[in-house]
């Protein structure tokens, strides 16, 4: 695949991730908390903490696929190798430790205040996010060892 072929795949998986959030995100969590709120009146309280607590969770994903757009654009200006892409890949391995993170404590809570039975779905999430995470990190180191042999080279007459 060419490289303008990649960045557009690239940038179109983005888009595809972003239109998804926004519809779990605006709609089907926030739904589906209210839903379980009418089921079990006992935890109507939790409603609104619920759906702000979810809320919040995007913040990191959002963050995560902007850098990852910017990623891309440096690989279609023919940049895939240099310092920048390894800081935006180290910060997309902090936002999927700061959402892994995120998740770990509203599981456990759940678990204390609801006695929610969620347990093994946020375990599921939490070892997704930290593979997610440890691919940042290492693609992060990668490049950054690529960036400096490029470098080096650059420098080579």
């Amino acid at each position: 695949m060419k490289r303008v072929g990649l960045v557009r795949t690239l940038k179109g998986v983005i888009v595809f991730l972003a239109v998804m959030a926004a519809v779990y995100y605006g709609k089907l969590f926030p739904s589906r908390i209210r839903e379980i709120g009418m089921e079990m009146p006992e935890l109507s309280w939790l409603v609104t903490p619920g759906i702000i607590a979810i809320s919040l969770s995007a913040v990191p994903i959002a963050i995560a696929l902007a850098l990852f757009w910017r990623i891309c654009t440096e690989i279609g200006r023919d940049n895939s190798f240099c310092y920048q892409n390894a800081r935006w890949l180290s910060g997309i391995g902090v936002c999927a430790l700061v959402d892994t993170a995120y998740c770990a404590v509203g599981t456990v809570t759940l678990e204390i205040i609801a006695g929610s039975p969620i347990w093994l779905l946020g375990t599921v999430v939490c070892v997704a996010g930290l593979g997610i995470a440890l691919a940042a990190f290492l693609l992060s180191h990668l490049v950054l060892k690529a960036a400096d042999l490029k470098a080096e080279n650059d420098l080579t007459i």
